[in-house]
Order: structure tokens, then sequence, then C-alpha cells
């Protein structure tokens, strides 16, 4: 549910998230850019990299092992595990054992923290920030 709304659905807010998974698409794809051309030492995110990912795979229905959090940070997988626990303490994730393989566990975002980034894309958008403008407009 976006802020300020109280239901899920009408046409206005399924655009706000079509959009918004499209930003949110473009995010991860301008920072792997960005990483390739500048580094990853000085701008490395972790966090933000596992939020990014974990909203865009969850909207598309796919479901996160933590064993590949790694890959979707760009970080050591023994930073990704250290990352992933901070995030699951702090409420932003939530960790679930996959029911046909005890040795396999998921990771997704806790529905505060989907409801976190719906609410900023949302308030992004609100701000002009639409997926065209994002990737035509100069930053700055």
């Amino acid at each position: 549910m976006l802020e300020g709304t109280g239901s899920a659905g009408t046409a206005d807010e399924d655009e706000v998230h079509a959009t918004g998974l499209r930003i949110a698409n473009w995010w991860l794809k301008a920072r792997r850019l960005r990483e390739e051309m500048f580094g990853s030492e000085m701008f490395a995110e972790p966090a933000w990299d596992i939020l990014l990912d974990l909203y865009t795979a969850e909207a598309k229905g796919e479901s996160v092992q933590i064993s590949s959090l790694a890959v979707a940070a760009r970080v050591p997988h023994s930073t990704a595990i250290r990352w992933a626990k901070n995030m699951t303490r702090s409420g932003f994730l939530v960790r679930e054992r996959d029911p046909t393989d005890a040795r396999r566990v998921h990771i997704r975002l806790s529905p505060w923290a989907k409801e976190l980034m719906e609410n900023y894309l949302a308030r992004l958008i609100g701000h002009g920030a639409s997926s065209t403008q994002i990737m035509l407009e100069p930053s700055g």
C-alpha cells in the first residue's frame, strides 16, 4: 500500500508501482555501470544493493536465496551474510527456510521494508522522478 492511501490496487497506484519498479531496475543497472567504470571500492553500498535487489526480485515473483545476496551486492559472501544479519535484526529483512530443502534459506524484504521502499519510490515519482526522466535528465 502506498503512503496516504487507504486501499491498494487503483490504476494510479498500479502505475506508481510499475514506474517504481522500472526506477529500481534502472538504479541497479546504473550502479553496475558506475562500478564497472569507477570501481566499487569507493562506492560500495551493500545494504542499498540488497534492498533494491530484493525489491525487484519480489516484484517479479522471484525467490532469493541468502547465498545469492553476495552476487546482488557485489561483495564477498561473508560481507553479504553480515549485512543480511544486521538488516534482519533491524527489521528490514526476513529469513525463511526453504520448505523443500532445509539447507537453503530464502531472504525477502519484511512487510515494513517493502512498504518503505514503495513509499520511497512513490515519493520520488511525486517529486517528478519518472523512469523516463531519470534516464534522460542530466544530474546535478
